[in-house]
């Protein structure tokens, strides 16, 4: 691949984003919402202590937190569900650009043009897939480093040390690209076979699932997903995204793309 293609796709597709003002908020007020409710809820939670078989299961999870007060150990299981809503950023951003940026193309009459250039396809999906991954990555870890601070200094040092621990690094820095890079790839995917952007990200939306269903298990206190346990599950995504974006490649083909969408 070309890099000196890839960049000017780069440029492209970040000035059509900042012109587009419905995706500028997709990507500015859910990170600023995902800052400020975990603190709330871990306050108005953290007055009250965990029931005592949730408290057992908790720190049977959590070891660690056995030296936590009650109201602490309570603000630290209500922050750690949140891990998983970190994770939503990265996930629905991309999906909601590259679903934009392809399908949009298409109903602007400007995707044609970019297929008459001599550009390979896996260069065009390649610059279009980082332009989406990039702000979604992140807007995840500015948001994260915000909302880290902010615990630091409302809820003092045992919160910060429970934001700032193996399971929320793996999380946020290693977990957090690999499931946007498989939230491209499925924007990719369904945008080669539907002509509705909305269509496609209810279709691509299905990543979103396994991280809801994460977030429901830790609620009950069985199941904390620690360090090892994100790594592994971003190995297994990376790997996935490998193939999906090999399998994208080959479902844009030029002719067929133009011919399906006339």
């Amino acid at each position: 691949m070309r890099r000196r293609i890839i960049a000017t796709i780069l440029r492209r597709e970040f000035a059509e984003t900042l012109r587009n003002r419905l995706l500028m908020s997709t990507i500015l007020i859910p990170p600023i919402l995902l800052t400020v409710a975990p603190l709330l809820l871990a306050s108005a939670i953290g007055e009250h202590a965990l029931p005592p078989d949730l408290a057992k299961a908790v720190l049977v999870q959590r070891p660690e937190w056995a030296g936590f007060s009650e109201s602490e150990l309570a603000g630290a299981f209500a922050v750690q569900q949140f891990l998983a809503f970190f994770l939503l950023m990265p996930a629905y951003i991309p999906l909601a650009i590259a679903t934009f940026s392809i399908i949009g193309e298409k109903q602007a009459r400007s995707l044609e043009p970019v297929l008459a250039a001599p550009i390979r396809t896996v260069e065009l999906l390649a610059g279009k897939a980082l332009a989406a991954l990039i702000p979604g990555v992140l807007a995840g870890w500015l948001t994260y480093l915000v909302f880290a601070v902010l615990a630091s200094v409302v809820y003092g040092p045992h919160l910060f040390g429970v934001v700032t621990d193996s399971s929320w690094l793996a999380g946020t820095l290693v977990l957090g690209p690999a499931v946007g890079l498989v939230s491209v790839v499925a924007g990719v995917i369904t945008s080669s076979r539907v002509s509705d952007p909305r269509a496609a990200q209810q279709i691509g939306g299905v990543v979103i699932v396994p991280i809801i269903a994460v977030t429901l298990l830790q609620t009950t206190g069985t199941l904390l997903v620690g360090a090892s346990g994100y790594l592994v599950l971003a190995a297994i995504l990376f790997v996935i995204s490998l193939g999906g974006l090999r399998l994208g490649v080959r479902l844009f083909e030029r002719e067929a793309i133009l011919t399906r969408w006339r």
